[in-house]
């Protein structure tokens, strides 16, 4: 009952790994075929196609040469520590543990100085893996070893799923080795484990590993209270191989507690739920408990039944263990039916099949004896060779610490010499910045006393223009107009006269309009926004433009006058371009203003121009509006194409 539990264990995570994948498989197939590409992208596609059929690797060698190459040539790291990973439990899968352990040479070496998540997680696996390769070539001592640098791994991460399946696994390595109570302690951390986790098919599994454990220690009660607990798992997951291992966990409990007619109950829906698999070595296994319990009950016509079918699925299998339980069971049977010779017949059978059992066995434990003796020569090869290097390295220290002496303090002279020249001329580099700077400073304070200059010579033109000459135009006017009343004139005079006062009305008009150019009235008073929707109201009602204005955010703002007008003289200077240069029909003004930034678009559907233009343009236009943005230390952005328009983006802190 050992072997078959240990071999039940690991079915099923084969089958957990294939079950869920199975759907997948073509799609990724399709994947690696679609994408021929070298690239990343198809060593991750053959590498998700390899763990999904991991258990049906026939054909994988190829696709793990070719993902191994593909990584190392674009020095891909994912894809070069999964390819070793694959190649270890390849050829661990195959036997071939002298090229397994190779390639975990390899992959150790690889991750060595590797000190991210993702790193150590891969050593975890390995030393899995590793454990696994001893497991098989019988050396338990060395596979617990493994299992435990695995668990070790795995417990930093707190990774439940992984440790609950090391735990168990590690438990079947103990039942190997004889030591029930180590055996039985991992079996109970994995199963506390899986309780505390939402796997089912995990919980499943080693509730089943656990009762079995029990089973074999003959602790029925607690067997049972197990299997209660698994059973409603099972029921939900409707699994063929979990549901038939489970009715034979409880067939073989009631069998061993005497209770012959529940335990052929439960064993016979084992047996059809192996049959379903298809699998020999379970069926014979069922089989050959129904044939205990019938003959038991001394039921001979149907144990026979039993106990013919047991040997022909063994013999056809190739099952040779099966076969010697039967030739045992037909020893039983005749000898009960008190025909001696037969049984005495099949006894010999038995007998002649364990030697030959026996041979097997002792041969595949002297080639895995050879097996381990390479491999600990190989270990000792590579611990004597690093000895050896070792010794060479200390011999090259102790020559060369003379020199290494006189080289440091060459270097250390070299050094402080070297630190001095730098910090001279750090701090040659700081004052040159430093000078820049308050350079920067002075052209920024001139610019500022320019532009405050300029804009209080516009204010008193304006002022001037409009109190002043607009007055005395005024008075003239209203002259005029008392000289009509109080004189007779000709009609060609009256006609005179009403050219000439139109002309005046014309000229107090422009008067005004370069007047409110010079320093908008609505900028004093309303603000930036409502001296911006003016300027442009009033750019679209002499037909020249269509101007849209837009502005967000300035519910209720005032902005500091400099910064006002400033910002104003920019937009200005942006659409007089416009109207000179660019031959647009439409422009957008729009004003934007979020938390303490302020920003400013002009656009044009004109005919745009070469941006580099702006750079080296010695125009009085753009030179005026770049004085201006770096007096407001703000950042523009022009994007122009040719017959797309332009594009004019200011952003400034305020």
């Amino acid at each position: 009952m050992i072997k078959f539990a240990v071999f039940i264990f690991s079915f099923l995570v084969c089958l957990q790994v294939q079950s869920q994948t199975v759907v997948e498989i073509d799609s990724l197939k399709r994947n690696i075929d679609n994408h021929t590409t070298p690239d990343s992208f198809r060593a991750k596609s053959i590498y998700q196609y390899l763990r999904a059929t991991l258990y049906n690797s026939s054909g994988h060698e190829p696709y793990i040469k070719e993902m191994l190459a593909i990584s190392r040539r674009i020095n891909f790291s994912y894809g070069i520590r999964k390819a070793l990973s694959m190649y270890v439990k390849y050829y661990g899968d195959r036997g071939d543990f002298q090229q397994s352990f190779s390639y975990a040479d390899s992959l150790t070496g690889f991750l060595k100085n590797d000190t991210t998540y993702a790193a150590k997680r891969e050593m975890g696996i390995l030393y899995w893996d590793l454990a696994n390769n001893y497991n098989r070539i019988g050396d338990y001592y060395k596979s617990i070893e493994y299992y435990l640098l695995s668990i070790g791994v795995f417990e930093k991460f707190n990774d439940k799923n992984y440790l609950s399946s090391l735990y168990g696994n590690l438990s079947s390595i103990y039942t190997h080795t004889a030591d029930s109570a180590k055996s039985l302690q991992y079996i109970q951390k994995a199963l506390v484990l899986a309780e505390e986790s939402s796997n089912d098919d995990l919980k499943c599994r080693t509730l089943m590993n656990y009762a079995n454990e029990l089973l074999n220690k003959g602790e029925f009660s607690k067997v049972q209270e197990v299997l209660n607990k698994a059973e409603p798992i099972v029921l939900e997951l409707q699994n063929t191989a979990y549901s038939q291992y489970f009715f034979y966990m409880k067939g073989d409990l009631a069998r061993r507690k005497k209770e012959f007619t529940s335990a052929i109950t439960h064993l016979k829906k084992s047996l059809q739920l192996a049959k379903i698999d298809n699998d020999a070595h379970q069926v014979t296994g069922v089989m050959s408990l129904l044939f205990d319990c019938f003959n038991a009950l001394n039921n001979l016509s149907e144990s026979k039944i039993y106990l013919d079918s047991t040997l022909l699925l063994a013999e056809k299998a190739g099952l040779k263990m099966r076969r010697k339980e039967a030739y045992d069971g037909f020893a039983v049977w005749y000898e009960k039916k008190g025909d001696y010779r037969n049984s005495n017949s099949y006894l010999k059978k038995s007998i002649a099949l364990n030697d030959s059992i026996l041979s097997e066995e002792n041969n595949k434990r002297i080639a895995s004896l050879e097996m381990r003796y390479q491999i600990a020569s190989k270990e000792n090869e590579i611990k004597n060779l690093k000895t050896e290097r070792e010794l060479q390295q200390l011999s090259i220290r102790q020559k060369n610490t003379l020199n290494y002496s006189l080289i440091g303090t060459a270097i250390i002279i070299l050094v402080i010499s070297s630190l001095s020249y730098r910090n001279y001329k750090q701090k040659q580099k700081l004052q040159q910045q430093r000078i820049a700077e308050l350079e920067t400073e002075k052209q920024l304070t001139a610019t500022e006393a320019v532009l405050k200059g300029e804009e209080r010579e516009r204010s008193r033109l304006a002022k001037d223009l409009h109190d002043g000459l607009g007055g005395m135009l005024s008075g003239i006017k209203y002259s005029f107009n008392t000289m009509k009343e109080n004189m007779m004139m000709t009609p060609e005079n009256h006609l005179a006269f009403e050219r000439t006062m139109d002309m005046l009305d014309s000229s107090i008009k422009e008067m005004r309009r370069v007047a409110h150019n010079m320093m908008p009235e609505s900028l004093v008073i309303f603000g930036l926004d409502t001296a911006l929707k003016d300027f442009c109201n009033d750019i679209n009602k002499s037909g020249a433009l269509s101007v849209s204005y837009q502005s967000i955010g300035f519910d209720d703002v005032q902005l500091e006058q400099t910064t006002a007008v400033t910002v104003y003289r920019i937009v200005q200077e942006l659409i007089n371009n416009t109207l000179k240069h660019a031959a647009a029909g439409t422009a957008i003004v729009q004003l934007t203003k979020t938390d303490n930034r302020l920003s400013v678009t002009v656009e044009d559907d004109g005919k745009g121009f070469d941006t580099a233009i702006v750079k080296r343009t010695e125009g009085m236009g753009w030179r005026n509006i770049q004085h201006r943005i770096d007096f407001l230390k703000g950042k523009l952005d022009v994007d122009s194409q040719p017959d797309k328009g332009t594009s004019v983006h200011i952003e400034l802190d305020i």
